[in-house]
């Protein structure tokens, strides 16, 4: 068995950039998240990240003046 580094592909980053924006589009491919709601949940879900309890991107939702933002903690 044999993994893969993305990194030994660099070259095919154009090719798939364009692929993945058309299949995100079409949505034949989603992505994954796990939300945790409040600034006060944060450090649980940093903790999170750093344990692999997340699937895909760990978001942290903020309420601010009843609209919603969404700060991004990649894993």
């Amino acid at each position: 068995m044999r993994g893969v580094l993305v990194s030994d592909h660099l070259d095919r980053s154009p090719e798939y950039l364009a692929k993945a924006a058309a299949w995100l589009a079409d949505g034949s491919l989603r992505t994954r998240e796990t939300v945790a709601e409040g600034l006060d949940q944060a450090p649980a879900a940093f903790l999170g990240v750093l344990r692999g309890a997340n699937t895909g991107t760990m978001l942290v939702r903020l309420t601010e003046g009843g609209r919603h933002r969404l700060h991004r903690s990649s894993q």
